[in-house]
């Protein structure tokens, strides 16, 4: 007597996959071998024969589309274009932001070399080896990176050029965040290599900040190099980032970012928790503070007590006090006409 051959069950087979599509090549390693000699497949068949054989099997919930710049082809749920885009972008995007909110979370920084891991170089369609060059990855990932984030190049005076992967914020902030992270004992050289700036770049937008009293050179050897600097924190006051030239500021300024921060922390409501827009950001206390201190002394924002009853004590900590001593949990934004 014949051996039944189970029915083929595409739709299953996407459900134990746990994602809404499935690539071809793993879609033809889950059908049993059974089913593969009634189809005519083998393990060395193409994409084209493979949904060629599958098309009479698809149903009303299936179909096929392609992704990427290799146009994949992929079996997946049914849906428009414009949806399919949108679940490939936000999968591939999802993978850059947990790299860089992770490596944030250990390095304090919002700026890392871009390494993946060989899972994460498939996501992309790039293979482990040989090891993708910064041409490549910036080919493979540029179209994925969204709205808060970017891209920098940086090139050693020896080696091969790297490509860094980063929040969009301004230059200037990417050069206090490396002192900030570095050994007390460091030179302007320590600097330059740890920052994602070409030198020109560099220079011009430390000199900037040196011009406008936010850096402070504390040591030069005997050559004149300088091997010493460090922040300049005391009577620092935001407004004075105004005086770097505008072709080196960030493509977002912070203002927006705090503005965006808002209205997705007050979730529809007319006040956002302070605690919460510092976690959404992930500023270091005196960049958020220092914002904050401005914004509510022109007017834009308003600062308001609330009930801490509820609140933990790290909400408490993250929330704010200012230079009267007044605690303040909520913020409000203006509204303009």
């Amino acid at each position: 007597m014949a051996k039944t051959v189970k029915t083929l069950d595409l739709k299953e087979i996407l459900t134990k996959h746990k994602k809404r599509y499935i690539e071809w090549d793993q879609l033809l390693k889950k059908i049993t071998k059974a089913w593969k000699t009634k189809l005519g497949l083998t393990d060395k068949s193409s994409a084209l024969d493979v949904q060629n054989a599958l098309l009479e099997y698809m149903g009303d919930h299936l179909m096929f589309a392609d992704q990427g710049e290799e146009k994949i082809l992929c079996l997946a749920e049914k849906m428009t274009q414009e949806e399919w885009a949108s679940l490939i972008f936000e999968e591939k995007n999802s993978v850059l932001t947990t790299i860089l909110a992770q490596h944030q979370a250990k390095e304090k920084k919002s700026y890392m070399p871009l390494k993946l891991k060989a899972a994460e170089l498939a996501v992309f369609g790039l293979k482990a080896k040989p090891v993708p060059g910064a041409s490549a990855l910036e080919k493979a990932i540029s179209p994925f990176l969204g709205s808060e984030l970017t891209l920098l190049k940086k090139k050693p005076a020896r080696g091969k050029e790297i490509l860094c992967l980063a929040y969009k914020i301004s230059h200037e902030e990417l050069i206090r965040e490396s002192i900030q992270t570095l050994k007390k004992t460091f030179s302007l050289k320590t600097i330059a290599d740890d920052v994602p700036l070409g030198k020109d770049d560099f220079l011009q937008v430390f000199n900037a900040m040196l011009s406008a009293g936010q850096v402070q050179i504390t040591k030069i050897d005997d050559k004149f190099a300088v091997i010493g600097v460090r922040l300049q924190t005391s009577g620092f006051r935001l407004q004075e980032a105004s005086q770097i030239p505008p072709e080196v500021r960030s493509p977002k300024p912070d203002v927006d970012l705090f503005r965006a921060a808002f209205v997705k922390q007050s979730q529809g409501r007319f006040y956002a928790r302070i605690c919460n827009m510092r976690r959404e950001l992930g500023w270091c206390e005196e960049r958020f503070n220092a914002l904050l201190r401005k914004l509510r002394a022109d007017g834009t924002i308003h600062l308001h007590a609330g009930d801490v009853s509820t609140m933990t004590e790290a909400d408490v900590t993250q929330s704010y006090t200012d230079e009267n001593h007044f605690f303040y949990v909520n913020l409000t934004w203006k509204e303009t006409s």
